[in-house]
């Protein structure tokens, strides 16, 4: 099976507040599990960066339906590679919001204390995704 990994980046819309967004993971975790499909979700309260692994049709459908989702605008597709393994194999949908990052970890990555996603090349942002699990695998968990 022809397995892949996507990176992308969005912006939040007015409509995309916590509620949905724990909605937006409930969902996620039944879906994707059915599906094969792993990742990890990372929040801020104007962006997500979200990393998908799994089966090529799978994750094609999902990021077709993110691109129609009226809660993401300015859709940056990061990185779209085959993948010979899983760098998030153990969460069906993981989720961290940027808050709960070290300044530290931001300023690696961003130049900045802040979470600006668009400013990440792709390698650069799944070295800040798999920094995040290692700094904080408890909040990958909620």
């Amino acid at each position: 099976m022809n397995q892949v990994r996507m990176i992308y980046v969005s912006r939040m819309t007015p409509e995309c507040d916590m509620q949905a967004i724990q909605a937006i993971l409930d969902i996620a975790r039944k879906k994707n599990k059915a599906m094969d499909v792993t990742g990890v979700l990372c929040y801020d309260p104007a962006f997500f960066m979200q990393c998908l692994e799994g089966p090529r049709t799978a994750v094609n459908d999902l990021y077709a339906s993110i691109l129609r989702d009226n809660r993401h605008t300015n859709v940056l597709l990061l990185e779209y590679t085959e993948a010979q393994e899983r760098r998030f194999a153990q969460w069906s949908m993981a989720f961290v919001a940027a808050s709960d990052l070290s300044k530290g970890l931001l300023e690696k990555y961003t130049g900045s204390g802040k979470f600006d996603p668009y400013r990440l090349t792709a390698a650069q942002a799944l070295d800040f995704l798999l920094a995040t699990f290692r700094q904080k695998p408890d909040a990958l968990n909620r």
